[in-house]
């Protein structure tokens, strides 16, 4: 800070902004008691929509949404004119409530604030905002996610003699476009919108188009009063479904993947979709399209055949024909955008085939040719999340700045989007890593600034001076951010939800993918759980009394929510979220006929790989033979050879289970891999599956040259009951004297049949398998008690694992099993045996035969592979 500053203020709580999040915030401190005065740049309130004026600037979600909701006559005193409200009118309610209020009083205009310091020793923030200082204990920057506007640094831009305007700031008075030859660069949501609207009216307008959209119609039509009204009468139950939705929206996808329908009926499905208009209409049209690519592609492909009709010139149509995941960059709703392309005065130039060199005195100069132009439109977004509060010089404890705290956004860390350690008592609103810029913000709005306001009132309440995120909480909120958006389709574009559309910008997911529902979930348990995971400081004052054992019971028990919230993967969140909605019975409760009816998770196993040479094969066993399926990869051969076991308890299961797992560890290992459909309990109870375990392994080492593998580098591996089954071979190898196993790959194996572990406690329900479906299982394996304690059923229970091959053990997190596969791991590392025990901690039961939706089961199976690589290299080179 400058020593000149002449005039001091001081208030509890200072907000930065005075658009929508901060007038909210204004009104929740100011009605709590709190001296608070908001900043604002501007000359009038509005935020974004002071400044975004261009022509055709609408919102994108439905205005009856699109407003608060906090205020019952509020709502009631305002009526929407249409479906998509137009930039005066959002503007117009925003005055309207300023003034019903009485807002303005405690605003004060055309101040803005550079720099932001925390002051260590009187805890307090110190803002500069020209030679003024206002101190504050509180600091809220509601400065928006998209305020800070782009425009690229092209070559000569100071020297163009016509007219420039950027959308993100507009001016307040009409611009002329009549008869003069325009060129609108970019064609994100703003030039989409505005380009329609100025080609109506321009002479001749140029579209210099980098990244080609998937684009809606909007469908917009003026509101019938009687639908206002019934909007009034269910606002509480509307309001409840949008707090609790995916996007802050009263609507939700259809409980069907796109690839169960028949092409027919997806087209349908789209066609109804698009006649509807809306922003997330298409993508809710089946659950799996932001997931699963080949789901992607079924709505990716109608849109750009929509274009293709809609657009007259075929080479026009096929330049605006975008090829990457739809719904990876906003969604975005048109009116006659791709019609506006048959108009005879608009040229598009695709500046990612022939790019723009230049801003010239008299136009712009691309790579092939030169454009004349009187006007250049700048539709080229903003700096989005980070670039807003990077705008301003902000220094928390240290005197470090929250720039070079996030590495220019290449080190992004906070907590809940909400708060970043080092940074004591400043709230960030709809920031980073928060649900914010992926959903209808004013549901996001009013969530963060209801729970800051609580916060604060939690702070002044029990006399904490102090409060700050923890960086082993920002630490994990961050990487739960980062998981969530990997779960998705979201990363695999350059999009400025990844700050692609910044030269220089480090890339990274900006925001939290998980929905708003799940966000407001996880912040509400925090605040109950005493804001676990921000550190406090108290005051000299002393603290309210304990709290008595029942509340502090019921926080505790709070606590242990929020940490599952905050560790449970949150693509097995997806994962176990929508088999809950399917609806099916515990397993515990049918037959296990009806079990294996109800068991196919193809889906979630994604789509199979190529692999050279699958065959399906019969493999004698005592009393019949049982099938195997062999995948070879390419190459000659001899390979080395996996004899891989399906889960599934031993009631359950088939080939089929684990067909796209081990295609992919055939082709990553590069191995023969050989999977075996064991007889099944009850009808085949304990030890057939072991035997007809063991049996396959000799029928491979018997017939190692007809299916050109090397005896010399047999592994045998499974996952769940197929994992006990891979540990009892290796056992039951070593009993009888071979075959020699190079390798054990075990996979959250089952190994003693018990269930008093802390796994089988703290995760008996509610993570696809659960303890009762364990008891299930076992008492259809097994004949008596008894059996359960031979090792062949319970290998935990061998006396002796020495000289077994070496073993990579698998566990998740989220699993009855986790202890008992821990324990096996430990107990063969006591025997001398190398072993590789890793822990997926966010994972759940199941998880490896699901690669298509879980980041996570690619990861493991990539593991698993270079494990078995690195064995049968060691093994191949010892034989040598």
């Amino acid at each position: 800070m400058k020593s000149e500053q002449k005039f001091i203020q001081e208030f509890d709580a200072v907000v930065v902004g005075a658009g929508f999040s901060g007038l909210y915030m204004l009104h929740r401190l100011r009605d709590a008691g709190y001296s608070v005065r908001v900043f604002e740049a501007a000359d009038n309130v509005g935020g974004t929509w002071y400044w975004n004026r261009y022509p055709g600037a609408r919102c994108d979600v439905e205005s009856i949404y699109y407003n608060y909701t906090f205020s019952e006559e509020i709502l009631n005193d305002w009526n929407w004119s249409s479906r998509y409200a137009e930039q005066p009118e959002i503007l117009s309610y925003i005055n309207f409530v300023a003034d019903k209020l009485d807002l303005r009083k405690d605003i004060q205009f055309q101040t803005r604030i550079t720099a932001a310091h925390y002051d260590e020793k009187a805890h307090n923030w110190k803002l500069q905002a020209g030679k003024s200082i206002i101190i504050a204990k509180y600091f809220i920057p509601a400065i928006g996610c998209l305020s800070a506007s782009n425009i690229p640094n092209f070559k000569g831009l100071e020297t163009f003699k016509g007219e420039m305007y950027h959308t993100g700031r507009w001016p307040h008075e009409k611009v002329n476009f009549s008869g003069k030859r325009v060129g609108v660069i970019g064609t994100g949501s703003s030039g989409i919108q505005a380009i329609p609207v100025i080609a109506k009216e321009a002479g001749h307008l140029t579209i210099f188009q980098r990244t080609p959209q998937y684009s809606a119609p909007a469908r917009n039509h003026a509101y019938d009063q009687d639908v206002l009204i019934q909007t009034r009468e269910n606002y509480k139950e509307i309001r409840q479904q949008m707090y609790t939705s995916m996007h802050g929206v009263p609507q939700t996808p259809r409980e069907i993947s796109a690839l169960q329908d028949t092409p027919e009926e997806r087209e349908r499905v789209y066609e109804e979709a698009w006649n509807q208009g809306g922003l997330f209409t298409l993508l809710y049209s089946y659950s799996d399209i932001g997931f699963i690519p080949e789901a992607n592609e079924t709505v990716a492909d109608f849109i750009r055949t929509k274009i293709s009709s809609t657009v007259k010139d075929p080479e026009v149509a096929q330049r605006l024909m975008p090829n990457y995941f739809f719904g990876t960059k906003r969604p975005i709703i048109d009116t006659d955008y791709f019609e506006t392309y048959n108009r005879e005065n608009v040229k598009l130039v695709d500046v990612r085939a022939t790019s723009i060199q230049e801003i010239t005195p008299n136009g712009l100069r691309t790579s092939d040719a030169e454009y004349e132009l009187d006007m250049i439109v700048f539709a080229t977004g903003f700096d989005a999340m980070t670039g807003p509060l990077f705008k301003i010089d902000i220094r928390g404890k240290d005197g470090l700045g929250l720039k070079e705290k996030w590495g220019g956004g290449a080190n992004l860390k906070t907590y809940l989007g909400l708060s970043t350690a080092g940074f004591p008592n400043m709230f960030m609103l709809t920031g980073p890593q928060s649900p914010s810029v992926l959903s209808n913000m004013m549901v996001s709005i009013e969530q963060h600034i209801d729970w800051v306001t609580d916060c604060i009132n939690y702070l002044e309440t029990n006399n904490l001076q102090e409060f700050e995120a923890m960086p082993e909480a920002e630490e994990a909120w961050s990487e739960q951010c980062r998981a969530t958006a990997a779960m998705t389709l979201l990363p695999h574009a350059d999009s400025w939800y990844m700050g692609a559309n910044i030269d220089g910008k480090p890339r990274g997911f900006l925001a939290f993918a998980g929905g708003v529902g799940v966000y407001r979930q996880i912040c509400d348990l925090v605040a109950a759980s005493e804001y676990e995971g921000f550190s406090k400081v108290a005051t000299s004052k002393p603290l309210p009394t304990e709290l008595d054992s029942t509340v502090r019971q019921q926080i505790e028990q709070l606590k242990k929510e929020v940490w599952v919230m905050l560790n449970l993967d949150p693509q097995a969140k997806v994962v176990l979220q929508q088999l809950e909605a399917a609806g099916a019975p515990p397993m515990e409760t049918l037959t296990p006929e009806q079990a294996r009816a109800s068991s196919d998770f193809s889906l979630l196993a994604g789509a199979p790989e190529e692999v050279a040479k699958v065959e399906n094969r019969k493999v004698p066993v005592s009393g019949g033979d049982i099938p195997v399926r062999i995948y070879t990869p390419d190459g000659e051969g001899p390979f080395p050879v996996l004899v891989y076991y399906h889960g599934g308890g031993w009631v359950i299961g088939d080939l089929d289970t684990v067909d796209v797992p081990c295609r992919m560890l055939a082709n990553r290992a590069n191995c023969v891999v050989v999977s075996v459909d064991y007889r099944l309990a009850p009808e085949y109870k304990f030890p057939t599956a072991a035997e007809d375990s063991y049996a396959a392994v000799q029928w491979v080492a018997e017939n190692a040259a007809e299916i050109n593998v090397d005896t010399s580098r047999i592994a045998v591996g499974g996952d769940s009951a197929g994992g006990n089954l891979a540990a009892v071979t290796a056992l039951m190898a070593k009993d009888k004297g071979g075959p020699n196993l190079a390798y054990q790959l075990l996979v959250y194996p089952v190994t003693n049949y018990s269930f008093d572990t802390a796994s089988y406690t703290e995760n008996a329900d509610g993570y696809l398998l659960t303890k009762n479906t364990m008891v299930w299982f076992w008492n259809h394996y097994l004949r008596n008690d008894e059996d359960g304690k031979n090792p062949y059923a319970s290998p935990l229970r061998a006396e002796d694992l020495t000289g077994l091959p070496p073993a990579l053990v698998i566990t998740a997190g989220f699993d009855p099993l986790r202890d008992e596969g821990e324990a096996y791991a430990a107990r063969l590392k006591e025997a001398g045996v190398p072993v590789e025990a890793t822990r997926y901690d966010g994972m759940i039961h199941g998880f490896f035969w699901m690669p298509g939706i879980l980041e996570q089961a690619r990861i493991v199976i990539e593991q698993s592979a270079n494990a078995l690589k690195e064995a049968f290299t060691t093994s191949k080179s010892t034989v040598k």
